[in-house]
């Protein structure tokens, strides 16, 4: 869906009224008895920004801002004042904050109570504002091994892997064995090793995936026997290769701002003019996006 990067106006959106809200189903029986059934899993963040507005300046800048927008069409990026901050107690990645093999996470906020979670996902964090963790080690962005890239739009951190090794050969079966030059990151049995490259008419079911490790053999050569199913599926050597990203032994946690992706929920601005100098308006609605995907 349409979205541009830009922030709504800060010093308008610290005068709006709202915060998260769920649409719940309740159902009153005769006897007074109620069910309730959650329609949304996650809350989605409504707010109404009209109670931001002071000045001639504030409502110029607020009327641009939604003739740019389009109304309801392009959503953008909304400052929540009472949450907008992450920390590594409650800043993770993926859906269980620690390593599964692969390289992508996306960035999480965790909300606990009396020991029940709510993940949230983070899609627009703040550029310049963040700082990823791996085992507690404060990570570098770049290209170098074990380093990471985040997109801001998306929230989603990608590893550069740790080690990589080129594979010489594959082998199909209950078990699956992959032989290669040397161990990427002196993987051991019960981690995981992602595979890519690897061609034939069901490649898809080794390739870009994490698997898990039964055992490796060898000094180099290094046979590695992987608990994937591949009895009867074609799978060639192609230009195979072993890589290690993080495992279910490091922690993945950040720090950081974020903004919320928005829109407005309406296409028409009621402005009242009054005099020259005196201006009145109704609400002006904004609502989180969950664009379908």
């Amino acid at each position: 869906m349409a979205f541009i990067e830009t922030r709504f106006p800060d010093d308008i959106s610290l005068g709006a009224t709202g915060g998260p809200g769920f649409d719940t189903e309740v159902i009153t029986v005769n006897s007074g008895s109620e069910q309730r059934n959650s329609i949304w899993q996650d809350a989605r963040g409504m707010w109404d920004v009209s109670h931001g507005v002071r000045s001639d300046t504030q409502l110029a800048t607020l009327i641009a801002f939604f003739r740019v927008v389009k109304g309801r069409a392009k959503g953008f990026r909304f400052k929540d004042w009472q949450d907008y901050r992450v920390t590594t107690s409650n800043g993770v990645m993926g859906s269980a904050g620690v390593g599964d093999g692969t390289p992508a996470y996306q960035l999480q906020k965790t909300y606990t109570l009396a020991g029940n979670t709510e993940y949230r996902e983070i899609t627009k964090p703040v550029s310049g504002s963040t700082a990823v963790y791996r085992g507690g080690v404060l990570k570098t962005a770049g290209a170098g091994a074990g380093n990471y890239a985040l997109d801001t739009t998306t929230g989603i951190v990608t590893w550069v892997a740790d080690a990589s090794s080129n594979a010489s050969s594959i082998t199909v079966g209950a078990t699956t064995q992959v032989v290669l030059a040397a161990n990427p990151g002196t993987l051991i049995a019960g981690q995981k090793l992602y595979l890519s490259g690897f061609a034939g008419a069901h490649a898809a079911d080794v390739n870009s995936l994490a698997h898990t490790i039964n055992s490796v053999t060898g000094s180099g050569p290094y046979t590695f026997t992987l608990a994937t199913n591949t009895a009867g599926r074609t799978i060639t050597l192609g230009t195979g290769a072993g890589k290690k990203y993080p495992q279910a032994s490091e922690a993945l946690t950040w720090s950081g701002d974020f903004d919320v992706p928005c829109r407005f929920d309406t296409d028409q601005m009621r402005t009242s003019i009054l005099t020259s100098w005196l201006h009145s308006w109704g609400n002006i609605p904004v609502v989180e996006t969950r664009d379908i995907v």
